[in-house]
């Protein structure tokens, strides 16, 4: 029959906890990059959609500022109009179109302004700025009085 002293126990338990802990590390370690594993997808989609937003505003702060200058300008600001130096380091492959139409309520000039990225070649943002008929466009000339 063999005696055991206490010190034999506790080196015996010692020995099971540290066991244990090293179980427990790798459980929690599985846990923590299956966590990882499955955010990370959607932080680097949340940064592209951030990135494509930021796009979208200096696009959208670019047809409000052509507008502004063709409602300024009158119909002669819409021939030679370029997008802005910040539109073009910042847009990449940045194109703007024009297309005017007379009706009865005046011109109507759409901006259209698309650049590289995905689906936005096909489907540009637009603006539409009104021109309002110059009144003495439509007045009849005055008859001299004898």
């Amino acid at each position: 029959m063999r005696f055991r002293t206490r010190g034999q126990g506790r080196r015996r338990l010692a020995t099971q906890r540290r066991g244990m802990t090293s179980f427990e590390l790798v459980v929690a370690f599985s846990l923590l990059v299956a966590a990882m594993g499955s955010t990370l997808p959607l932080y680097v989609r949340h940064q592209r959609l951030l990135s494509e937003s930021r796009r979208e505003r200096v696009a959208l702060e670019e047809l409000a500022n052509l507008g502004e200058r063709i409602a300024a300008g009158g119909s002669q600001a819409v021939d030679g109009l370029e997008p802005s130096a910040t539109a073009q380091r910042r847009l990449p492959g940045v194109a703007l179109t024009t297309k005017r139409d007379t009706t009865t309520l005046g011109e109507r000039v759409i901006l259209s302004l698309s650049w590289n990225e995905v689906g936005r070649r096909e489907h540009p943002l637009q603006l539409a700025v009104w021109l309002p008929v110059s009144p003495a466009a439509d007045a009849p000339a005055a008859e001299e009085v004898r």
